[in-house]
């Protein structure tokens, strides 16, 4: 079996140096070697979002029907530069400014993050079950990281998960299918809206580059861009369900009325984050 940590990306984007933080000095940038997870995408109240945004330097992006666009990360990261952790993170994604909607397909979201320049994914909420995780994103990376008390089980046939605060709160919690083929009629979608082209060029990246903005005010004063790339060995792409189960209850998302309309499952994941520029 391949070694993931000789994949190309691992190779052109090596541990580099060692930095102090506040739980002690580790390597960087941040590598993820292997683990599975999800991105359920959606849409979110448009206004509920723009207040959510008002510290902001950013405008969110919306589609056709005036909602913005929101997904949450369901991740285990079993092998990582810091150790083995869990994430749960809400993404909004904004632009610089205004730009035209996009379509209010299902899968637009997704089809927006391979072709939109402009698009920048917005970390605004973080969790992890590591402290040194939680420390090297909010002190280097300048993300909003808190620390999390997580289950994450991976069963035959569902990826279930809870999420939960210092104070036995929950936060996040549901369950998804895990998806053993495509659908068929997603991936049909999909390639509709992205071009049959852009997807066969997408399919031979050898790993795919999102560029993620820090909320103001953790440690940077601005919204920094800071380049992020990802390879997985399988991503299986389902529109959500009502056999499936997406509780948020963290009050700040809560109100942001999320509404899920994708599930990109993915196993063998493989993920590079730079500093902030």
């Amino acid at each position: 079996m391949t070694d993931p940590r000789q994949h190309q990306l691992f190779r052109e984007y090596p541990l580099r140096a060692e930095v102090a933080l506040s739980t002690g000095s580790v390597p960087t940038p941040y590598h993820v070697y292997a683990g599975y997870g999800a991105f359920i995408g959606g849409t979110a109240d448009l206004a509920a979002v723009e207040e959510l945004l008002r510290p902001e330097q950013i405008v969110p992006l919306r589609n056709e029907a005036g909602q913005a666009l929101m997904g949450v990360w369901i991740c285990n990261f079993v092998d990582a530069s810091l150790g083995p952790h869990h994430e749960l993170q809400f993404s909004i994604f904004v632009t610089s400014k205004p730009v035209p909607p996009i379509s209010a397909q299902p899968l637009s979201l997704l089809a927006a993050m391979l072709t939109n320049s402009d698009l920048r994914m917005l970390c605004h909420g973080l969790w992890n079950n590591s402290p040194l995780v939680v420390a090297y994103n909010r002190e280097l990376l300048s993300l909003n990281a808190r620390l999390t008390n997580s289950q994450i089980e991976l069963t035959s046939d569902r990826l279930k998960f809870s999420y939960r605060d210092q104070a036995d709160n929950i936060i996040c919690a549901g369950h998804i299918h895990q998806p053993r083929k495509q659908s068929w009629h997603a991936i049909w979608s999909f390639m509709r809206q992205l071009g049959f082209t852009r997807m066969l060029q997408t399919l031979r990246q050898p790993y795919v580059e999102m560029r993620i903005l820090n909320p103001i005010g953790v440690v940077l004063p601005q919204n920094t861009t800071a380049q992020s790339f990802t390879k997985t060995d399988a991503n299986i792409i389902h529109f959500f369900d009502p056999d499936q189960q997406l509780s948020i209850l963290d009050p700040q998302y809560a109100r942001l009325g999320f509404s899920p309309t994708f599930i990109q499952f993915m196993d063998g994941f493989k993920f590079v984050y730079l500093h902030p520029e």
